[in-house]
């Protein structure tokens, strides 16, 4: 399994999860919303072996600085989480921000 560094420069989008997370479905159905989820790479820590998983979790919580999921990475950087997301909807501008960072 590649380390979270090498996740996050593979996948131009990607998101970290887990699949009974309500925070991780609201972000899914967001892109679905948007018709991108293709493009987003899931990495559903639940769903790997405990020792994958607590290394990429580990290893993302470094990259990202907080134990989180949805994490949110776009562009090899971390972007967000679901009150990123949260946020542009409540204020209509989701569109605009997945046509800055190419998700549109």
């Amino acid at each position: 399994m590649p380390c979270a560094a090498d996740l996050v420069k593979q996948h131009r989008f990607l998101m970290l999860s887990k699949s009974w997370c309500p925070d991780c479905h609201y972000a899914i159905n967001i892109f679905k919303k948007y018709n991108v989820l293709d493009k987003v790479h899931l990495v559903e820590l639940d769903k790997m072996n405990t020792v994958e998983s607590l290394k990429l979790e580990k290893e993302f919580t470094a990259i990202s600085g907080r134990k989180w999921v949805p994490s949110l990475f776009f562009n090899e950087k971390f972007w967000g989480n679901e009150a990123s997301l949260k946020k542009l909807e409540s204020l209509d501008q989701t569109e605009a921000e997945f046509k800055k960072v190419g998700l549109l």
